[in-house]
C-alpha cells in the first residue's frame, strides 16, 4: 500500500511536469521565457527574427502567464499556429497566487524554479499600471489596473529569481545561474524594480512636472513629454491618434556603450508610451539612462548579475523594422512611419541594442 502512495505520488508530479515544459528537442540548445506571449508580443519576436535582429532558429521559446489573466490566449494560440519561424509553445500557470504571498514561498515556486532551472533567459513586455498595493503604497487616482494577476504572477517570478528588500534572508534563484538574462521592457522594467522591493512614480505629468495630460501639455517640451497627451485629451476622440510620443535619453554611466558599442554621449530619440516610471531602486539596481532633464530614470541595471537590465522605452515595436502604417501625433499633425521620425543615429542605436541582446542570448 506504501509502495502504491509513492508510486501515485511520483506519477503526480511527473505528470505535472510534462505538463509544464515539453522535452527540449535535440536539435535546439536552450529555452528562453517570453511573460505574456500576447498576439502583439509574438508578432514582435516574429519581426526581430525576420529582419535578423534576433536568432532565435535553435532556441525553443516559451510563452507563459497565468490562468487568472484577463487576456485570452486563445488568439495567441490562433497566431503560433500560423507562424512557423518562431519554435513556441504555451505555458499556463494555474496555482493560486495571493498578493499577501508574492515575495515568499507560494503555491507557485515550484513551478518558478522548474522554469528557471530548465530556461537561460526571460523577458518581461510592456503593459498597463501596476497595482500599487504590490509595492506598498497607496494607489493614485491615475493609476489604471486592468490585469492585477498579470502583474501578481510576474512581480512574484522575478522576486524569486532575483530577491529583494522584502526579505534580506532570501536566497535568489540567480545566484545558482548568474549570467542567466532577465530583460524587462517599460512595465517589464517597472514590475523588475518593484519585485526587488523598489517604488514607481505612479503619473508623471502630475508628480514631476505638476501637470494634467487629460488638459493638455503645450507648455512642456518635447524631451518631457513620455506618452501623446494628445491622445489623452477626450475632444480629440474623432482622431486616429497614437499614444506614444519620441523623446531624447542620456546614458548614465559605461553600461549602453559597453552593450551597443554606442558612443556613450549620444542622445538617442526613443519611442515612449507611459505615465509611470521608477522612483525607489529596488535592491541591486542602478540607473543606465535618464531622460535628458534628468527627472525619469529610462533604464536600470543589476550590480550582481550582468545579463539583468530593462528599459523604459520601446525599441521593439514592429514599426521600426517592418513600417507598414503610418501613425499621426497631434490632430492636425502629418501621418509618417516610424522611421521617419526619427534620425539615422537613433536608428542605429535601435538596431545595435537587439544586435547587443541576440550576442547575449546566443552565448548563454
Amino acid at each position: 500500500m506504501k509502495f502504491k502512495l509513492l508510486l501515485f505520488l511520483f506519477l503526480h508530479v511527473s505528470l505535472l511536469q510534462a505538463q509544464l515544459l515539453k522535452p527540449l528537442p535535440d536539435n535546439f540548445n536552450k529555452r528562453i521565457i517570453i511573460a505574456h506571449p500576447t498576439v502583439t508580443n509574438i508578432n514582435i519576436l516574429s519581426t526581430l527574427a525576420n529582419k535578423g535582429l534576433l536568432d532565435l532558429n535553435h532556441i525553443q521559446l516559451i510563452g507563459l502567464y497565468h490562468s487568472n489573466e484577463e487576456y485570452d490566449y486563445k488568439d495567441s494560440q490562433s497566431v503560433l499556429d500560423t507562424i512557423s519561424s518562431l519554435n513556441m509553445y504555451l505555458v499556463e500557470l494555474k496555482d493560486s497566487l495571493e498578493i499577501e504571498k508574492l515575495y515568499q514561498k507560494n503555491e507557485v515556486s515550484d513551478e518558478f524554479l522548474e522554469l528557471f532551472e530548465n530556461s537561460s533567459a526571460v523577458f518581461f513586455f510592456g503593459g498597463p499600471d501596476i497595482p500599487s498595493a504590490i509595492y506598498g503604497e497607496k494607489q493614485n487616482p491615475l493609476t489604471k489596473v486592468y490585469d492585477p494577476y498579470r502583474h501578481y504572477f510576474e512581480a512574484s517570478f522575478i522576486y524569486h529569481l532575483l530577491g529583494g528588500y522584502q526579505n534580506k534572508e532570501y536566497s535568489a534563484l540567480l545566484k545558482q545561474k548568474p549570467n542567466y538574462l532577465i530583460h524587462g521592457i517599460c512595465l517589464g522594467m517597472q514590475t523588475m524594480n518593484i519585485a526587488c522591493g523598489g517604488s514607481l512614480t505612479q503619473d508623471i505629468p502630475s508628480e514631476i512636472y505638476n501637470s494634467n495630460e487629460s488638459n493638455g501639455l503645450s507648455h512642456l517640451k518635447g524631451n518631457e513629454i513620455h506618452r501623446n497627451y494628445y491622445k489623452q485629451m477626450s475632444k480629440n476622440d474623432e482622431f486616429d491618434l497614437t499614444g506614444f510620443h519620441f523623446h531624447n535619453i542620456t546614458f548614465k554611466g559605461a553600461f549602453f556603450s559597453k552593450l551597443t558599442e554606442v558612443n556613450k554621449k549620444t542622445q538617442p530619440l526613443v519611442n515612449s508610451y507611459h505615465h509611470q516610471a521608477v522612483k525607489k531602486l529596488g535592491k541591486g539596481f542602478k540607473v543606465s539612462a535618464l531622460s535628458t532633464d534628468g527627472k525619469i530614470i529610462e533604464a536600470i541595471y543589476h550590480k550582481k548579475y550582468p545579463n539583468v537590465f530593462g528599459i523604459q522605452f520601446h525599441p521593439e515595436r514592429s514599426g521600426f523594422y517592418n513600417p507598414t502604417d503610418k501613425v499621426q501625433f497631434t490632430p492636425q499633425g502629418e501621418a509618417k512611419f516610424f522611421p521617419e521620425w526619427i534620425d539615422d543615429e537613433s536608428m542605429n542605436f535601435h538596431k545595435a541594442y537587439w544586435k547587443a541582446i541576440n550576442k547575449k542570448i546566443q552565448n548563454l
